[in-house]
């Protein structure tokens, strides 16, 4: 069974834009959905559209939702009435004997001999210091896919985007695939852009170690830097460390983890989390025209002043404060990763229940190795599971297809082999 209120499975969020501008910010060639089968994606591609895409493209996300669809839509053909779709959201969670007994919205009570939390990236966190009047104005939006958000209301309005990364690229974009040609300002208290994605012909340098924050950044450094290579670079050391990502955040102390989150991660990201050349070209000529706008710094009182919203900017490094007018503010600030903050009830509930407990670090919750929650008693479980984002805290990179489809196939195979050794004792 899956539970999930969208009618169509397999687009969420991510793949659910119909603007031809969003792109997957990783080549076809890496995009498989099935582990075994690294050219799936591509193939797929030949057979179901006209475009000219090889390994190296990135395709629009609206194509790869359509690619998702049709990978559920062949596990439903296989799975036949073993396959259930409802449609509705996931309220509640409790063990009970044998299994788990799942509340859903629509008011359905499910029975499951385990459930998996495949829930993706969360809202944005409340951005900070909006006046009520602001946030009612109709003009604030606390998320990029809010309805309306990337529509302007006139094209010529001023837009404050808060944040730089991932989502604001896409921001800007959405907002120019919908006519908006006025000044747009990016805000975020470092004003770092993701970088773009190139091909390289030489190899990746060689893999750092590290048992530091501080050994990891100056390892890499070192490698990208590398004159002894015949052309360093950093994007080849990045795309080498990613398979030990993990395992070196793991290997980490409980404050160095902390120390990464603080000062590390924002440069790793737009390092990591790079964007297509199309889009990095996009955004480069915006600014070199003047109409797009980075600004390192925090905003403060945002509040409502007639027709506009006023967002005061305290610049990075100085006291001075710039005050902008804008038609429209959107929160573009990436994904809520305190737990105990989200909205989302089944997580709520599951927090209420012990069931689950935030990491250490507040940043997600704890699960094991195989995903499993561990509950406030210190016991993994053995019928809650966790996939994707969610297992986010406990390993910083587990947000993209290709550590998710690695989780989905395991996680699979897992609950398979539990599930036939439930019934070889049944049938003993």
């Amino acid at each position: 069974m899956i539970v999930e209120p969208r009618e169509q499975l397999g687009r969420g969020v991510a793949y659910s834009t119909d603007c031809r501008l969003h792109l997957l910010n990783v080549p076809a060639g890496k995009m498989s959905a099935l582990p075994e089968e690294p050219g799936h994606f591509v193939h797929w591609l030949e057979e179901n559209t006209t475009e000219p895409f090889g390994p190296a493209s990135f395709v629009p996300r609206s194509i790869y939702g359509d690619y998702v669809n049709a990978v559920a839509a062949e596990a439903q053909l296989a799975a036949r009435d073993r396959w259930r779709h409802v449609r509705a959201c996931a309220i509640d969670a409790e063990h009970e004997a044998g299994g788990v007994r799942i509340s859903c919205s629509n008011g359905e009570a499910l029975q499951a001999d385990a459930l998996v939390v495949a829930s993706g990236n969360a809202s944005p966190a409340a951005w900070p210091q909006v006046l009520p009047e602001a946030m009612g104005s109709g003009q604030f939006f606390n998320s990029t896919w809010d309805p309306g958000a990337l529509v302007p209301g006139s094209p010529d309005e001023t837009v404050v985007l808060l944040g730089t990364g991932l989502t604001a690229v896409d921001a800007v974009l959405g907002l120019r695939y919908n006519g908006h040609r006025g000044t747009i300002y990016m805000l975020s208290r470092r004003g770092l852009l993701p970088q773009e994605h190139r091909v390289f012909d030489t190899p990746p340098a060689a893999c750092p170690e590290a048992g530091s924050v501080s050994e990891l950044l100056e390892a890499v450094r070192r490698r990208a830097g590398d004159e002894q290579t015949p052309a360093p670079n950093w994007r080849g050391v990045i795309d080498n460390l990613r398979p030990r990502t993990n395992a070196l955040w793991k290997a980490l102390s409980l404050d160095e983890q902390r120390r990464l989150l603080r000062h590390a991660l924002p440069y790793w990201n737009v390092h990591r989390h790079r964007i297509p050349p199309e889009s990095a070209q996009a955004i480069a000529d915006l600014i070199a025209s003047g109409t797009l706008r980075m600004l390192a710094g925090r905003s403060t009182e945002i509040s409502a002043k007639g027709r506009l919203l006023r967002v005061p900017v305290r610049l990075r490094g100085s006291a001075e404060v710039l005050t902008l007018d804008a038609g429209r503010v959107i929160n573009c600030s990436g994904p809520q990763h305190d737990f105990s903050k989200l909205p989302n009830p089944l997580i709520r509930s599951l927090l209420a229940r012990g069931s689950i407990v935030p990491s250490a670090l507040d940043i997600g919750v704890q699960v094991a190795e195989n995903g499993a929650f561990v509950g406030a008693d210190g016991v993994v479980s053995s019928r809650l599971f966790a996939i994707g984002p969610v297992r986010f805290g406990t390993l910083i990179e587990t947000t993209a297809i290709p550590e998710i489809r690695v989780q989905a196939q395991e996680l699979a195979e897992l609950l398979s082999q539990a599930c036939a050794s439930a019934t070889q004792r049944l049938a003993g």
